[in-house]
């Protein structure tokens, strides 16, 4: 074969894995986690400050599951006076499928949200709260199964 033939060959193939290539882009969704991203970054510092809170309190996790539902675990010295509690469950993958609830712990502390409301997958879960003015804040990744 040719020498010539074998670069004609080499630039159709690049060509080709090019096309593919954008191909596979324009199929792609990119969509942001957050639409007000801008207006939320002045506000991190906040956000900053309710993690150190929750961390300084509790080391673990709030988020565990079972077969059914989803289980909150408050830590007990932060949900008396509750008040603006709300958690965010942010599928990154499909923003329609993001879902608020506002939490209401029972005596323990404890909140469940039945996994019925939830599809499979990996979401970005957002939980925040005051407590006699003190703001706490936690941000987990959960695999729902």
């Amino acid at each position: 074969m040719n020498w010539g033939y074998k670069i004609l060959i080499t630039i159709v193939l690049f060509l080709v894995g090019m096309i593919f290539m954008v191909y596979l882009s324009m199929q792609q969704s990119n969509e942001m986690i957050d639409e007000n991203y801008y207006s939320l970054e002045k506000d991190y510092q906040k956000l900053i400050d309710g993690q150190d809170a929750l961390k300084s309190i509790q080391k673990e996790s709030l988020l565990t599951q079972n077969d059914s539902v989803i289980i909150i675990r408050m830590p007990s010295s932060s949900f008396q006076h509750i008040q603006n509690a709300d958690i965010k469950f942010l599928k990154p993958d499909n923003q329609n499928l993001d879902i608020s609830f506002q939490l209401t712990p029972n005596d323990s502390g404890y909140c469940f949200i039945p996994k019925s409301k939830l599809k499979k997958g990996v979401y970005k879960v957002r939980t925040q709260w005051t407590n006699d003015a003190k703001f706490y804040y936690s941000d987990e990744k959960l695999f729902v199964e």
